[in-house]
């Protein structure tokens, strides 16, 4: 239940966002009242620990950030060199499907265009799950069709040459999983969890330390937990790259569309 909700909020910046920052800044205010309690209270030596443990709250906050940050960004560019590693595979299938009897390498060239429209239709499906499922299904239909021409082509003429179109027909298959699970492959929920706990502890104690002060500045009451907030999505939207505005560009792809489909890109 926990995990299904996470994926649902973090699936989208424009969901991560609002309720992030409606958090952020609710625990502030919260801390802000708590705060004028000891403010009223006016005991020194509890006003003189706030400053302490502020600063280590937000300095594990800065560290969990960078922490998460840099998972996703190591993920997202791990995406994005396989859009590449794929493209190339499907490029030198292409040209190796030439070593074939005539009959056989059309038809492999003509499926190999087609799996590289799905390979872009299943990019471009966003959040689509029917759309994402519909072009998951293709592929492996494709890839089922492609590998039966390859054992028919090493039955009919088993040779090194053959051997070589096959070999990069099956680091195809394995490049399509690998991208697959990649692109499947988030931050962690425990740390998106965490994550949230520390940044609320860091406006709360802000907060309160306004509030034992018995003034509030804009920046700790509403600008701080809004460039939380911010952080935050921007790495959920590095993380999920299906949507929101950090994607991962497909033109290699679109390349390699273009020239084995005969057109010239402008």
């Amino acid at each position: 239940m926990l995990e299904s909700t996470l994926s649902y909020i973090f699936a989208s910046q424009w969901r991560v966002l609002p309720v992030c920052l409606v958090l952020l800044v609710a625990v502030t205010e919260l801390g802000y009242h708590f705060g004028l309690k000891l403010h009223r209270a006016d005991d020194g030596a509890r006003k003189g620990q706030i400053a302490g443990i502020q600063g280590a709250i937000l300095g594990l906050l800065a560290l969990l950030l960078g922490f998460t940050f840099a998972l996703a960004v190591q993920r997202y560019e791990t995406r994005r060199t396989l859009v590449v590693e794929e493209a190339n595979a499907i490029g030198t299938t292409y040209l190796r499907a030439g070593f074939l009897s005539d009959e056989q390498s059309d038809a492999v060239k003509s499926l190999l265009r087609r799996y590289a429209d799905v390979r872009i239709e299943y990019y471009e499906a966003g959040q689509n799950e029917t759309e994402i499922l519909a072009a998951e299904d293709q592929a492996a239909i494709i890839q089922a069709e492609l590998w039966t021409h390859a054992v028919a082509a090493a039955k009919e003429a088993p040779n090194p040459v053959v051997a070589t179109f096959i070999t990069s027909l099956n680091e195809l298959i394995d490049l399509d999983a690998t991208r697959l699970n990649a692109l499947r492959t988030h931050v962690p929920g425990a740390v998106w969890i965490i994550l949230v706990v520390v940044a609320g502890c860091g406006c709360y104690v802000s907060g309160y330390g306004s509030g034992a002060s018995g003034a509030r500045t804009t920046f700790s009451s509403f600008v701080l937990p809004v460039l939380i907030a911010l952080v935050i999505s921007l790495i959920s939207d590095i993380d999920r790259p299906r949507g929101g505005l950090i994607s991962i560009k497909q033109q290699p792809m679109f390349d390699l569309q273009d020239a084995i489909s005969g057109e010239v890109a402008p």
